[in-house]
């Protein structure tokens, strides 16, 4: 039994009454004509935002995604512990804390002095200093997050879901209404691939990663430095006589680069950041066509005299490390800003990408 505003109910607490009057969400239920704000992207931006949102009934919130469901597996996987406190005002940090991987200290491995063609581990120090918070460092499935996130949505007041298989192709501002100024054009990415459909907001805000077209929708542009050189990361079940495997392990050879271990949710899995090679000044990841076994071999020549002989591997992806920011983090052009309210927005990747966790 839980007291709340409007007296006791029994049940679950995590669960809220459901909204008299919300949107319907049944299979064959059309979109909306009309919503207050119209989110672009179900990434940890784009679902953050719908789950807050989701609490407010006189708030009629939208959120769509191209794909056809949550992803399943990849992605980033280390939550530090300022986003903790977030998922505990959300309401799922002990869930969290009880699923993830606890990265409670680092080691730290060079070259041996004796023989630098080997490693040697030189030191251990504690991840999270004791007055920095109460929530700890970890490690947790990207999808896992977002299914909590759902979670969330489905149990609030308006009871929301996303659109799966829509993406924003682009969207007009009309200035001279302050009704639904934001005309957005939707299409779809599933079964009636290529049909549109449109959709009046008062606010729209993309979530929709580094390619948005809703920043390009207002003009903006990423720009920024890359370092110009290939990394691979991996997810593996792999036998290994390194010792520090179920350990955060930052390890650096004499000359054959940087490997960086995290363990994996589960006890068995953990991942693995791997130096590859310097691209050139005019040369993407992608011209270099790298294959997990690049990867897997270029950790097995850092980790030397260890080895990993590598049983499965759950995911993998090549990527370059760099840092680019938008130009323009909403419609609103400069030398406007104290005549205009700004109506469309960008958020997450949409405005700023960079090396993994550099955001939180």
């Amino acid at each position: 039994m839980q007291y709340y505003v409007d007296g006791f109910r029994g049940g679950n607490p995590d669960v809220k009454n459901a909204a008299s009057k919300r949107r319907d969400y049944t299979a064959h239920a059309p979109l909306p004509e009309k919503v207050d704000v119209l989110i672009a992207g179900t990434g940890p931006a784009g679902l953050c935002l719908a789950a807050q949102l989701s609490q407010f009934a006189d708030i009629d919130t939208m959120i769509v995604e191209s794909s056809p469901t949550n992803i399943e597996k990849g992605k980033a996987d280390g939550i530090n512990t300022r986003t903790m406190e977030m998922f505990q005002a959300f309401g799922f940090a002990d869930t969290v804390k009880r699923e993830s991987y606890w990265v409670n200290q680092t080691n730290f491995w060079m070259p041996d002095p004796k023989n630098p063609k080997n490693i040697k581990r030189i030191g251990r120090v504690q991840d999270v200093a004791d007055d920095s918070s109460e929530m700890p460092h970890i490690l947790i499935n990207q999808a896992r997050v977002h299914e909590l996130f759902l979670t969330v949505m489905r149990n609030s007041p308006t009871r929301m879901q996303p659109d799966y298989n829509w993406s924003v192709q682009d969207l007009v501002i009309d200035t001279s209404t302050e009704d639904y100024p934001v005309t957005v054009t939707l299409v779809n990415t599933g079964v009636n691939a290529g049909q549109t459909k449109t959709v009046r907001a008062n606010y729209v805000v993309g979530c929709d990663g580094a390619r948005s077209n809703v920043r390009k929708a207002i003009g903006g542009e990423l720009h920024g430095d890359a370092a110009h050189q290939a990394w691979g990361v991996m997810d593996i079940l792999a036998n290994t006589d390194f010792p520090d495997v179920r350990q955060k392990c930052l390890i650096t050879s004499a000359n054959e680069g940087n490997v960086l271990i995290l363990p994996r949710e589960g006890g068995n899995l953990f991942r693995m950041y791997v130096e590859l090679d310097k691209l050139n000044e005019d040369e993407r990841v992608s011209n270099r066509n790298f294959t997990q076994e690049d990867t897997i071999a270029a950790a097995n020549r850092i980790m030397q005299p260890y080895s990993i002989d590598v049983k499965e591997v759950v995911w993998w992806s090549i990527y370059e490390i760099g840092h680019r920011m938008t130009d323009r983090f909403d419609d609103v052009p400069e030398g406007e800003t104290a005549t205009r309210t700004p109506r469309v927005f960008t958020a997450g990747d949409a405005c700023h990408t960079h090396s993994p966790k550099a955001g939180q």
